[in-house]
């Protein structure tokens, strides 16, 4: 798929912005308190799961047909040559972009992780990107096509002193699980959904210009419109989604910016 370095950018920020809208959502959850002090709850246990699994789609790497990048770093990539920047409105989608990247790239240290299946308790030492996709991964799929990530668990152990055998491991992802998806993936679900709602904000200001350039009124009543496509936008594909993100640009987000309570911020 050969495609121009604005076309991909195009397609990048549309499907971003689709995954974003699919994990935070009202259906999905809903937003308590108020600010600085507000948090997320999700509507069941299957919605937090969900959460979970496109989240794990989202820090992954879209097809190599495509460009084989994870959205995240596309992301930040796109926010240091942004191709429909004006008078620096990429700015705030640059800043969080990389921000949200630094947090999942932090290393968090656990005490005191008590695995009854294989009698152990220990200390893990783990990024946060690591344990979000392994959860994620727990989530989506049968015992039957976690062996990889039971041999993650089994390298996290053993980096924490615990040496187990592969089947050992993969009897204790249901205990790693219970830590790290029901306990502390619900402790930053907060703080996630803030960084991705802020994330679509950024996305909506950075493109705003470019909506206000492109939009063409031809009528009020009924209302019709449509789009001047950028130099560059001409394969059909690329037309397609830069008239859909367009038209999700005509209104802002649904979902408000709120801030999360210090208070999910402090620990892990």
């Amino acid at each position: 798929m050969k495609l121009s370095q604005i076309e991909e950018e195009v397609i990048l920020l549309k499907a971003v912005w689709e995954l974003i809208d699919s994990m935070v959502n009202f259906e999905m959850l809903t937003i308590e308190g108020r600010d600085p002090d507000s948090n997320i709850t999700f509507r069941t246990m299957t919605h937090q799961k969900f959460f979970n699994i496109v989240l794990v789609d989202f820090l992954s790497c879209t097809d190599k047909q495509f460009k084989q990048t994870p959205y995240l770093r596309a992301l930040k990539e796109i926010s240091l040559k942004p191709q429909f920047d004006f008078d620096d409105s990429i700015a705030s989608l640059r800043k969080l972009a990389h921000e949200f990247s630094d947090w999942l790239n932090e290393e968090i240290e656990v005490s005191n992780v008590w695995m009854p299946s294989i009698n152990t308790e220990t200390t893990l030492r783990l990024l946060r990107l690591d344990f979000v996709k392994m959860c994620g991964n727990i989530s989506k799929h049968n015992f039957l096509r976690l062996i990889s990530v039971a041999e993650e668990l089994k390298e996290i152990l053993f980096k924490s002193g615990v040496s187990v055998e592969l089947e050992e491991a993969l009897l204790a992802l249901d205990d790693f699980y219970q830590w790290f998806h029901t306990d502390i993936l619900s402790y930053h679900a907060s703080t996630i959904a803030e960084f991705l709602n802020n994330i679509r904000w950024g996305i909506f200001e950075y493109l705003q210009p470019e909506f206000q350039r492109s939009i063409v009124w031809e009528s009020h009543d009924p209302r019709k419109y449509r789009y001047t496509y950028p130099n560059g936008v001409t394969s059909r594909l690329a037309k397609e989604y830069y008239w859909e993100l367009m038209n999700d640009m005509q209104s802002s987000p649904y979902v408000r910016r709120f801030h999360v309570t210090k208070y999910l911020k402090l620990r892990h």
